[in-house]
């Protein structure tokens, strides 16, 4: 894939030439993704990332290598740990600051950057050529996904070693180590994400394009059987920790739809991909059938699709030997995509931005070669005039695209924008007002959401659990008994029907319907949290006690179940173990107001009043509004035999809980003792 040219730069000194090569290849991406520094955790970063309880511990690190991707509980059929060691790295520098994980990520891409403009010069020859290739690839739109959203880190990983491993594959031809150093790239590429496997068809498209005679480019190179033996391992692990080979049915987009269909909807995924490619205007994040539609008959469409598809093919394999680089261009684009086709392994996913960050590559290096070939026939401003068009036009684009990353509501927006009727994107931006407070907002979304997908039962669930938390149960109801009756095995329903039991104090119901969703979904810290509550409510604290155990297993840097296990453990005279278990819930969040009133309860029944009173006055301190502390500091102080104080906070409790009817007979029995008052409580300064 050779081709001599006269260097652009002929008057400067060669080491002057690669300074400004470094320069401009590390500038102009830090330059492009520099907005994205700021951006918050957004979309999968959550479950990745922020919320997952296996990356707090640097001590954890080796159970990193022993868990699905997406945690125990949630297989995918994922499997990268390499990647999740670099987030749990993150973590233990810069916490949940999200600055730290970005600048990584950036710091990746420009590796990758480095290396394609090394090894396009190496195959070239032609820094021209390499450098408009990397530059192309630096900036590229399509790359915002993958760079500016922390969740897009393992393809920049698995590149990164996919391009070293390259490297050496190259090397290795000087020394025997290099091809070690190759493979133990390969095999960390596979760790990172399980696209690193398309590295051996890439070799043989190598070999393809450079080798002169049919009979050498057929012929297997024996370097190859190397990285097909280190995939082996590499098999082995991953289906021993995930339990399947490739990606289980339940999470397939395609894999219950036969093959012909696949055919069909992914001709107009790759029509997509091609169109991102050359003309990155829309970009979608997240491409469900609301934007390639499912397909299962040839359509005009899906025709003029599948003769674009083959006809890219047929001129590739036809200029292999007359222009092999511009064969080696397109040819690597379906090379490199062919683990994300859908058509022989169906993925995760229909398409996404992020899974052709390292095919992205093929359009930089046609783009380059088409603007050498400009510059060739002597129309070098017109080259270096378009390069420079190009160039800016595609950063301004991506410096815009980072926006879309900057939150969650900028994220699900910039979709919704695009496709209105996106029902993964509405949901989402529901739920985001939901969280803002801003529910009229989200009450329309939902409802949008029911005229979207009249079927869905969810949307019902969704819109039932807005109306709950606003205190109309009554609007609620018939929601959620339309979603039973479009599922009745779903959870999504019987979780707002047990918090409106629960509401009413029917505990028994509340219990039964807690337990209904429990059995119908993965487990969940925060579910089986709200199941040993409505236990604790109904009475039985000793069951109570072990499912609050069993939602701090399920999460350990959850502190709630914590709080309220002391509250178990306090009505059961476990005051001691009461206690460390709120010692445990104040380390993981100091902020727990809650804690301190349990905490102020306990001491009072330890007969501690004067560590009571310090606790519960540090709750009001930060909020004035907690009746509970108000009402637990009241008896305290009527303890204390300071019966005005004991009067006072007992007053300020009825105020915001007035239908108490306890806290008024308190207050009555408080003024019978002030009759009869006995020395006060003093406590030390």
């Amino acid at each position: 894939m050779s081709s001599k040219t006269n260097n652009p730069f002929d008057n400067i000194q060669e080491s002057q030439k690669n300074f400004l090569i470094v320069l401009i290849i590390i500038l102009l991406p830090l330059i492009c993704f520099s907005n994205s520094l700021l951006g918050d955790f957004v979309y999968d970063d959550l479950i990745i990332v922020k919320d997952n309880p296996n990356l707090k511990k640097l001590a954890d690190i080796p159970n990193l290598f022993l868990q699905p991707y997406w945690g125990d509980n949630n297989n995918e059929g994922l499997y990268r740990p390499l990647t999740h060691v670099t987030y749990a790295l993150n973590f233990a520098i810069s916490g949940q600051d999200t600055y730290g994980y970005h600048l990584v990520n950036i710091f990746i891409h420009i590796i990758n950057s480095f290396l394609i403009y090394w090894l396009s010069n190496n195959y070239c020859k032609n820094k021209y050529i390499a450098l408009l290739c990397s530059l192309f690839f630096a900036v590229h739109p399509v790359h915002s996904e993958a760079v500016a959203a922390i969740y897009g880190r393992p393809e920049l990983l698995a590149t990164m070693f996919l391009l070293i491993s390259w490297f050496g594959y190259v090397k290795s031809s000087k020394n025997k180590w290099w091809y070690i150093f190759s493979l133990l790239n390969y095999f960390l590429s596979l760790l990172c994400k399980e696209s690193g496997i398309v590295f051996v068809g890439v070799l043989l498209l190598v070999q393809m394009c450079t080798e002169s005679s049919w009979i050498a480019k057929l012929k297997p190179n024996p370097k190859l059987l190397g990285y097909i033996l280190t995939t082996i391992p590499y098999l082995i692990i991953r289906v021993s920790v995930t339990k399947v080979l490739g990606i289980p049915k339940g999470g397939q987009f395609l894999g219950r739809e036969s093959f012909l269909t696949r055919v069909y909807t992914m001709s107009l995924g790759y029509k997509e991909y091609f169109r991102m490619l050359i003309w990155p205007d829309k970009l979608y994040t997240e491409y469900t059938y609301d934007v390639i539609p499912r397909t299962t008959s040839l359509s005009f469409l899906v025709i003029f699709s599948l003769l674009v598809i083959f006809s890219l093919v047929i001129i590739g394999l036809w200029q292999i030997n007359k222009r092999p680089a511009l064969s080696y261009a397109i040819l690597f684009f379906y090379v490199t995509t062919s683990i994300v086709s859908n058509i022989f392994l169906p993925t995760g996913v229909l398409i996404a931005e992020r899974t052709i960050y390292f095919p992205v590559a093929s359009v930089c290096l046609l783009l380059a070669l088409i603007l050498y070939q400009i510059k060739k026939i002597g129309w070098q401003k017109l080259s270096i005039g378009l390069a420079i068009i190009l160039l800016t036009s595609l950063s301004i684009r991506t410096y815009y695209r980072n926006l879309d990353f900057k939150d969650n509501f900028a994220l699900f927006g910039s979709v919704l924008k695009l496709v209105p009727n996106h029902f993964k994107m509405t949901t989402a931006i529901a739920g985001i007002y939901e969280e803002k407070g801003e529910l009229l907002e989200a009450e329309k979304y939902y409802k949008k959401l029911i005229e979207i997908a009249p079927k869905y039962p969810q949307s019902y669930s969704s819109l039932a659990s807005l109306y709950i938390d606003q205190g109309f149960d009554e609007k609620a109801l018939p929601l959620l008994e339309k979603a039973i009756e479009l599922a009745p095995n779903s959870a999504n329903a019987y979780v707002p029907l047990a918090r409106i039991y629960q509401k009413q104090k029917n505990y028994t119901k509340a219990v039964e319907a807690f337990q209904k969703a429990s059995s119908l979904i993965i487990p969940n810290a925060k579910l089986q949290h709200e199941l040993a509550l409505a236990i604790f409510f109904q009475g039985d604290l000793e069951k109570a006690e072990q499912e609050m155990k069993k939602a701090i297993d399920l999460d350990p840097y959850f502190a709630e179940p914590r709080i309220n296990l002391a509250k178990v453990l306090q009505k059961q005279n476990k005051l001691d173990q009461a206690q460390e278990s709120l010692d445990k819930a104040l380390k993981i969040d100091p902020n727990e107001l809650d804690a301190y009133i349990v905490y102020g309860a306990l001491f009072r029944m330890k007969t501690d009043l004067c560590g009571a009173k310090s606790y519960l006055l540090k709750a009001l301190s930060s909020n004035s509004q907690l009746s509970q502390a108000h009402y637990e500091l009241g008896l305290v102080y009527a303890d204390m035999h300071l019966y005005k104080e004991a009067r006072k906070e007992i007053e300020l409790y009825i105020k915001l809980s007035p239908s108490n009817a306890d806290a008024k007979k308190q207050l009555i029995e408080i003024n019978k003792q002030a009759l009869n008052p006995e020395s006060e409580v003093k406590c030390p300064n």
